[in-house]
């Protein structure tokens, strides 16, 4: 594929709304079906109002029991760890507080730890009725830690409540499979031209680089990536990291009479929902590239790198 820059309607035209792989939806399912067999466990899934000792041996037999009964009230795992911490800060933890425990830390201190399970156990049952809580907790928050008063939940539900509590990891490993494809084609550049490439910091840009081709020390294709299925506040300083990158790059080319070019790869419906963002992403660059034209990328590095680093 010959290296040129798309026109705004050929990117437009070209755009990816949503990002399919079949590794991460069966990833994901996964994950799900995993969850769904520990909500199998009789200390959970009888019809009868559930205990605290059912709670307690359910969070003791089950290293996900955690992640089940956030799950099944609605709690995030973040708005959860922001609660143990405020139960540490105002010593009904015991210990302290110095910083936060991730969830993977919440569930080894309660495998470890008897007391902890039943504080925990009491909180996730009960927690909406704690009046010393309702004065550090938000109701919207407090309301949810009822789990005594939740029944037996219907299998579908769960698995819907289950997956859409991925959604964080789900955005997150597509990101990382989409920057995974460019990194392939780069790779094949690689094998076939001795052209290597570097991520991070280099002396021509102040933001943080995806690709460098070849090096960050001497970079003549400068790639950042953004692929994003839903609009967020990140769009704004990654269109604003993008922009300070090809100002820079222009700059250093038009000083020193020099070829380097910065690269857009930019994709997913959350750009096509900032058309205005997405007409400047596409204008202030030298190519612009989606998943759909990413095999451009072999004819850009050629065209820019020096023939000095080329290894047939």
């Amino acid at each position: 594929m010959q290296a040129r820059k798309l026109t705004f309607q050929q990117a437009w035209d070209s755009s990816t709304i949503f990002f399919v792989d079949e590794e991460l939806e069966s990833e994901i399912e996964e994950k799900v079906a995993d969850l769904l067999r520990t909500a199998e466990n009789p200390h959970i899934a009888a019809t009868n109002v559930r205990t605290l000792e059912d709670v307690v041996a359910f969070l003791q037999e089950e290293p996900d029991g955690l992640e089940v009964i956030l799950r099944d009230i609605g709690l995030s795992d973040e708005k959860f760890m922001r609660i143990i911490s405020l139960l540490r800060k105002i010593g009904r933890i015991a210990g302290g507080f110095e910083s936060e425990w991730s969830i993977d830390k919440i569930k080894r201190q309660l495998s470890d730890d008897a007391h902890l399970r039943v504080l925990i156990a009491e909180l996730l049952l009960d927690g909406v009725h704690d009046a010393e809580l309702i004065t550090y907790i938000p109701r919207f928050y407090l309301d949810k830690l009822n789990y005594r008063e939740i029944g037996a939940i219907p299998q579908a539900f769960r698995a819907i409540r289950y997956k859409e509590s991925t959604i964080g990891t789900y955005g997150g490993r597509k990101g990382y499979k989409v920057e995974a494809a460019i990194q392939a084609q780069l790779d094949n550049v690689k094998a076939n031209y001795g052209i290597g490439y570097e991520q991070g910091r280099s002396r021509f840009v102040n933001v943080d680089i995806d690709f460098a081709v070849p090096t960050l020390q001497d970079p003549w294709v400068i790639i950042m990536s953004s692929f994003q299925e839903t609009t967020s506040s990140g769009q704004t300083a990654k269109a604003r990291d993008m922009l300070a990158a090809y100002t820079q790059i222009t700059t250093s080319n038009s000083r020193y009479g020099e070829n380097r070019v910065f690269v857009n790869f930019v994709d997913g419906g959350g750009w096509l929902a900032r058309k205005r963002d997405l007409e400047r992403l596409v204008a202030q660059c030298h190519y612009f590239i989606n998943l759909q034209n990413l095999d451009m990328l072999e004819a850009i590095v050629l065209a820019h790198v020096p023939r000095s680093y080329i290894v047939r």
